[in-house]
């Protein structure tokens, strides 16, 4: 059995994103606009709820968006997890970045982490989170590039973009058909 619903939230804007800058790993707080965007996600989905569990990537902009809507929603169920936090960019992370998704892929190979290992570990962690969390409802804060690549991986989507502040439900189903398909990682 399975979570009832999965959605996933991209972090309130940095400083860096209104800039144009890849973040990856780089660990900055979130700018007023993201804050506010944060305390919006959470009016929003507070309706869809009750919410059972709020899971977030460890860096600090995810952590503090998710904080937000735990506290609004009041729930008490906050969970860092390593995998869901961003690619790594390598040597590009805080590089003024143009052009779209596709573009910006090009750039990233061979620097830091693969797409196909960020997706790797993020359907990992959202598997065994689905399945924590039997006929639950749960919210996963995370960041941009593994939020489209895991959307990319699962439905086939090309280039599919999330801003700032924003969310996507994802169907726990396409993330037990991939499982099938490609082993788990330990």
């Amino acid at each position: 059995m399975s979570a009832k619903k999965l959605v996933m939230i991209r972090h309130g804007q940095t400083e860096w994103n209104k800039a144009g800058r890849l973040h990856g790993r780089s660990d900055l707080p979130m700018n007023d606009t993201g804050i506010r965007q944060a305390e919006q996600l959470a009016a929003e989905l507070a309706p869809q709820g009750p919410w059972d569990a709020v899971y977030s990537s460890p860096l600090f902009r995810a952590r503090q968006t998710a904080q937000i809507i735990a506290n609004s929603m009041g729930i008490r169920a906050l969970h860092e997890n390593p995998e869901l936090m961003e690619q790594d960019f390598g040597n590009l992370e805080g590089t003024l970045v143009a052009g779209g998704a596709d573009e910006q892929r090009q750039l990233l190979v061979g620097t830091g982490e693969t797409e196909e290992h960020l997706v790797g570990r993020a359907v990992n962690a959202l598997f065994k989170i689905c399945h924590r969390h039997p006929g639950q409802k749960v919210l996963v804060v995370s960041h941009s590039a593994l939020i489209c690549s895991v959307i990319a991986a699962l439905t086939a989507e090309s280039n599919p973009r999330m801003a700032n502040g924003t969310y996507v439900e994802l169907d726990p189903q396409l993330l037990i058909n991939h499982v099938s398909r490609e082993p788990l990682w330990h």
